[in-house]
């Protein structure tokens, strides 16, 4: 399977922080060569990563989940979640929840420009993390707020209802990102492939007279997110709009949210245990969201 990373996403995200983050993409990929299952963010479909079938060339793995959505296709994009903890699956509560986007339907490489936003919620704040050549850019707003959408459709990361995280939520979220043009066991048209992961806060079995700091920024309550491709001159397109609930035993539960038409949605307004009502039609389902301390 060959892919080029030119002229598509980096993982640097501008001075040191870029160093950082290809110094610890070197870790991840040394860990790799080492020991599988190994997940590194490089926007590549590793077998050894994402296996979910036997068509795959393997046993399929429990831990992971995945859902397909139809966007210029039917099934046209899929995406893959899993916790892991130091790049591996495990039976307990992740410290990192990784996830890709098998873009099957975005086949043209095009001249550079093209982003991803990450969109997600949780408790009572919401989170964009825009993934681009020029690297990665992370906002948080209110969700007490919708998101204004611009000429394209996508996020207004420019509207004053979004502001950049500060340097100690960069560190507790340790986001990485990484794209390629390529096939997939998915497709075999080249496309792009896109990962990103980002820190789990495992704390909330403290107790309220005794809490502990985050360990990690995102809560594993049940929570809203979607992905959205787009690029210049072009419109964004939401490719994949789901509820993810992270168990305990390593297992994560992705409910697809979908609106007119069957496709996925770019935001969503009630809390993610409406969404996760509607998404399933289960009240058993139903769980309050938690804001991280």
């Amino acid at each position: 399977m060959k892919h080029s990373q030119t002229k598509v996403f980096s993982v640097k995200r501008g001075g040191w922080r870029g160093i950082l983050l290809l110094a610890l993409a070197g870790i991840g990929l040394a860990g790799a060569a080492q020991a599988a299952p190994v997940h590194v963010s490089d926007g590549l479909f590793g077998p050894a990563e994402w296996i979910v079938s036997a068509t795959n060339g393997a046993p399929p793995r429990p831990t992971v989940s995945s859902a397909s959505f139809t966007v210029g296709a039917p099934g046209g994009t899929r995406f893959y979640v899993e916790q892991s903890t130091s790049g591996a699956p495990g039976s307990t509560l992740g410290h990192t929840l990784n996830l890709m986007y098998d873009l099957g339907s975005f086949t043209s490489a095009g001249a550079g420009g093209q982003f991803m936003d990450v969109f997600f919620q949780n408790g009572s704040t919401d989170y964009v993390v825009h993934i681009s050549d020029s690297g990665i850019q992370s906002f948080e707003k209110s969700h007490a707020v919708r998101s204004p959408v611009d000429a394209a459709g996508g996020f207004d990361l420019s509207s004053p209802f979004w502001s950049a995280l500060d340097a100690d939520d960069l560190a507790l979220a340790r986001f990485h990102a990484g794209a390629s043009f390529g096939s997939s066991p998915n497709y075999a048209t080249p496309h792009f492939i896109v990962e990103f992961d980002l820190s789990v806060d495992t704390t909330g079995s403290a107790t309220p007279l005794a809490p502990l700091p985050p360990d990690g920024l995102y809560s594993p309550a049940p929570s809203f997110w979607s992905g959205s491709f787009g690029g210049a001159g072009r419109s964004t397109i939401v490719v994949g709009s789901a509820v993810f609930s992270l168990s305990s035993n390593g297992t994560t539960v992705v409910n697809p949210v979908l609106g007119p038409g069957g496709l996925p949605v770019l935001q969503a307004i009630p809390e993610p245990g409406t969404l996760l009502l509607l998404a399933v039609g289960l009240l058993g389902l139903i769980g309050p969201s938690r804001r991280r301390q």
